[in-house]
């Protein structure tokens, strides 16, 4: 069980994020949903551990796991709003340099390149990417830990169009009923209702519902 115990974010003086609480069971998916620049993205950073909040804490099967890299490593998967790759390498590189940064060693998950079609880009340069095909690297990067708990942030935004159901159908048959714990952070209402048992909306930082 994931537990958000107060988080919030200030910059230059100016809070960004009011303390935020939260519980989210194995098998569920939270919703988060608000205008660009509610917040919604930061409290993911914070949860990714991207940042560090000004106060509250992150709480797994009951401890903290702020700063606790095993956490990060082996039990959590985050797809940032835009994809952070290294331009220089290939794909394959990029997801075998992923793979080892979180302890795991091996062929590189057939599922997982399945899923998000990426057997035949994997001698592509990230460079010569399109958008939609970054975005799925960068999923497929989250993916690679089979991670107990999942942070997507506008992940279906800019995916190529058809891998958009793809994604949601395996999200909603296979990662939730295996106990997977999904925040899916969307601006459209109908990923919302299909994947979502509740749905937190921020407003200038604040949780509203």
């Amino acid at each position: 069980m994931l537990e958000i115990c107060g988080l919030c974010k200030s910059y230059g003086g100016r809070q960004v994020l009011e303390p935020i609480r939260f519980v989210l069971p194995p098998g569920q998916c939270l919703g988060l949903a608000g205008h660009n620049g509610s917040g919604k993205s930061t409290l993911l950073r914070l949860i990714a551990q991207i940042e560090g909040p000004d106060s509250g804490d992150v709480l797994y099967e009951g401890r903290s796991v702020l700063g606790d890299r095993r956490f990060l490593r082996e039990a959590l998967g985050y797809v940032p709003q835009s994809p952070e790759l290294a331009r220089e390498l290939t794909v394959k590189q990029q997801l075998v340099l992923w793979q080892s940064a979180c302890g795991l060693s091996g062929p590189l998950p057939g599922d997982v390149l399945d899923l998000l079609g990426l057997e035949p880009l994997l001698k592509t340069p990230i460079r010569a990417l399109s958008g939609g095909m970054a975005q799925r690297v960068s999923i497929a990067m989250a993916l690679l830990n089979r991670p107990k708990v999942l942070l997507m942030d506008e992940a279906a935004s800019g995916l190529d169009g058809g891998y958009v159901p793809k994604l949601l159908d395996w999200l909603e048959t296979v990662y939730l009923p295996g106990n997977g714990s999904l925040i899916w952070c969307s601006h459209h209402p109908e990923e919302l209702e299909r994947l979502c048992g509740a749905v937190l909306t921020l407003e200038n930082g604040r949780a509203t519902s």
